[in-house]
């Protein structure tokens, strides 16, 4: 039989792959924290809230996404942090909105730009947003970011406007008018 280095707590505690933490600014080692999990982690997003009604202090909310399955006290271990700042998220897309308070609107209501949100969960953390904006809000906004760029030659175009897709999440939208998208940026690059 293997030998495990885990406390037998740590084997009973249920793995998940999806995480929110909380953090406090004030901490001496925060900076380090949040460099830490920047570095090692590809997948968060977190944002500082200010004090609201029972709430004290400044605090941030990070949610750290996984690729392989981890428990509470592992991690907490991992990044020093106390496990019970830890938890585990039952549905990711209600952690992507709690972030801005969206369906919270007896809290303060944060901007979407105020999220840090890193390159690798990008489309995970808007897809929580998707409902936002109409399927003619999400074309206009593809039409006016190939105006805004028109000047551009066809393929650096197409290029910036895929990566301008997909970091809003525009994608299924984009696929299913590409033909007549890329009519269009060809219509206004010549």
């Amino acid at each position: 039989m293997p030998s495990f280095n885990s406390s037998s707590e740590e084997i009973e505690e249920n793995r998940s792959r999806n995480f929110m933490i909380l953090l406090y600014p004030e901490w001496e080692n925060y900076i380090d924290i949040l460099q830490d999990i920047k570095g090692s982690f590809k997948k968060y997003a977190y944002i500082k809230h200010i004090p609201e009604e029972k709430e004290k202090k400044e605090h941030v909310h990070l949610i750290l996404s996984l690729d392989n399955p981890r428990t509470i006290t592992s991690l907490s271990k991992r990044l020093e942090i106390p496990k019970n700042l830890i938890q585990r998220i039952k549905s990711p897309r209600a952690s992507c909105r709690y972030l801005v308070h969206l369906d919270n609107e007896e809290k303060y209501q944060y901007d979407l730009s105020q999220v840090i949100v890193s390159n690798a969960f990008k489309s995970s953390f808007f897809k929580a947003f998707d409902d936002l904006l109409s399927e003619e809000e999400i074309l206009e906004n593809i039409y006016s970011f190939i105006d805004d760029f028109k000047g551009l030659n066809p393929v650096k175009l197409e290029v910036e406007l895929t990566k301008y897709v997909c970091s809003n999440n525009f994608d299924v939208i984009f696929r299913r008018y590409y033909n007549s998208i890329i009519k269009y940026v060809n219509f206004v690059s010549k």
